[in-house]
């Protein structure tokens, strides 16, 4: 299948849509085009993907748009949605805002080759978080955390030197901003490092807490877990490992693509 990838380039690489890019091209099936040279005549199907300048429709051609960040857009971009066959959602909570469309459920993934263990980055910290802290909720938790634990609360460019940060940590933090099972999720469990994150029913659906990951219920439980698996050592680098193994065999973007053709083969019926 030849498919033509459209977003924002210039955020390339490490985004969304950077990854299904690179799944396609490892495929030996499928072969990956982008809106600078491509012929309509030989593309299958076209996959916008947020951010998008324009939405690319080629007569005849399936044509769908993945949105994101539903917790945040929560079905307003109407003049993307009406110019595509289909939009597909990342989070399941939000698909009632889109009842007046056609819609499928894709969540987002890990892409093992980065979001992996690097065994030679020593744990120098007990518990780390990188990216966006301006959530208020989040921005508490991480204060409470830094007040107890030795804490890497930063940000970083995407890639390797991401996770490599990530595996300087002994545990990893996340927090949802609005019932999204985020980008996070998925690449700190991959990382191979414990996460400790709050919990959402959605969640259960790639990992099962306590087994894979760790869900934390209010700032006490956060603390009083971090204590724990600070002192297990070896159940807490058990559920770490069991959770990479695990998320990085049913939710990688190669994963995440034959979803999307197998979406796409029934886009008719």
């Amino acid at each position: 299948m030849n498919i033509l990838v459209n977003y924002l380039y210039e955020l390339y690489p490490f985004t969304t849509a950077s990854y299904f890019e690179m799944a396609i091209k490892k495929s030996s099936s499928h072969c990956c085009f982008r809106n600078t040279k491509y012929n309509p005549d030989k593309i299958d199907l076209v996959l916008n993907i947020e951010p998008v300048a324009d939405i690319i429709k080629i007569p005849g051609v399936p044509s769908v748009y993945y949105e994101i960040d539903n917790h945040v857009i929560m079905g307003n971009d109407h003049h993307w949605y009406e110019q595509v066959d289909m939009v597909l959602l990342a989070q399941k909570y939000f698909k009632d805002y889109y009842y007046r469309y056609k819609t499928e459920y894709l969540p987002l993934a890990c892409w093992p080759d980065v979001h992996k263990r690097y065994k030679e980055e020593k744990q120098i910290y007990d518990i780390g978080f990188l990216g966006n802290d301006t959530y208020p909720h989040r921005r508490q938790l991480l204060e409470t955390l830094k007040q107890n634990f030795k804490v890497l609360w930063d940000t970083s460019k995407p890639g390797e030197l991401y996770s490599r940060k990530l595996n300087q940590c002994k545990m990893l933090f996340n927090c949802h901003m609005n019932h999204d099972v985020n980008m996070r999720f998925f690449e700190a469990i991959s990382s191979g490092r414990l996460l400790l994150t709050d919990y959402l029913i959605e969640q259960d659906e790639f990992a099962e807490s306590g087994k894979h990951y760790s869900a934390f219920y209010g700032a006490d439980d956060l603390v009083q877990k971090v204590k724990y698996y600070l002192k297990h050592t070896k159940k807490r680098e058990y559920i770490a490992y069991k959770g990479m193994k695990h998320v990085q065999k049913y939710s990688s973007y190669q994963n995440r693509l034959e979803q999307l053709l197998c979406i796409i083969k029934h886009l008719g019926s």
